[in-house]
């Protein structure tokens, strides 16, 4: 007598985790819920439009929901203090104005964008 053996198939329910795992869904270099809570969209990894991605932009203490502020072409490097800089003077040691001009490359430069930086600073004035 022949005996049929079949394979049982046993299923066990069990709880599996769900976890919420970080996600960068632009690829800007900010996670989504980074991007929310700086008011960026989390689709485009350009929200300003100003070529210069999000990540990019918020790494380098720049505003990426504003298309003219923006790191350097050059690539010097932006102060996070150059907002907290208050102009007293032109005077040896005060904190000069935050007078801006345009760079090489066509880039506007703001004095107080480089507060974490020592440079000299020369001004000359014609009448």
């Amino acid at each position: 007598m022949w005996r049929l053996a079949l394979p049982l198939l046993f299923t066990v329910a069990c709880a599996v985790p769900v976890v919420d795992l970080p996600f960068d869904g632009d690829r800007d270099g900010l996670l989504d819920d980074e991007e929310d809570a700086l008011g960026t969209d989390p689709a485009v990894a350009d929200s300003d439009q100003d070529t210069w991605v999000d990540g990019e932009e918020f790494y380098a203490y720049t505003d990426p929901l504003d298309p003219s502020d923006h790191p350097y072409t050059g690539g010097w490097p932006i102060g996070a203090c150059r907002h907290s800089l208050q102009g007293a003077g032109w005077s040896d040691g005060q904190v000069v104005p935050n007078t801006s001009a345009l760079d090489q490359f066509n880039d506007p430069v703001k004095v107080h964008d480089f507060c974490e930086v020592p440079y000299l600073f020369t001004y000359y004035a014609f009448s």
